[in-house]
């Protein structure tokens, strides 16, 4: 028995973040404006993101160096720089409809 695949209309202002978390294995379907995009989960992906650069990046955000900022603190900046960087493409889409 087969499972219709989850569409889910969103906007410049939907994060994807928990869309994603909430499909998990399946995939799912994402309409934006008149256009829709099927996700499907390929795995585990290295992340463009390395502690090094995440490090060196810390600096520009707020003027402190990565030696002055928790774990805790650093992991909520790559995850909104990744929000930011996916917010972005939305918008780049966007502009391309």
């Amino acid at each position: 028995m087969s499972t219709e695949i989850k569409r889910i209309k969103v906007d410049k202002d939907t994060r994807i973040e928990p869309i994603l978390k909430e499909a998990g294995d399946s995939p799912v379907i994402i309409e934006f404006g008149s256009t829709a995009y099927r996700i499907n989960p390929v795995g585990n992906t290295s992340s463009p993101f390395t502690v090094e650069s995440a490090y060196a990046s810390v600096q520009t955000i707020d003027g402190r160096t990565g030696t002055d900022v928790s774990d805790e603190e650093l992991e909520a900046m790559i995850d909104e720089a990744k929000d930011r960087y996916v917010q972005r493409l939305i918008e780049e889409l966007d502009q391309e409809l």
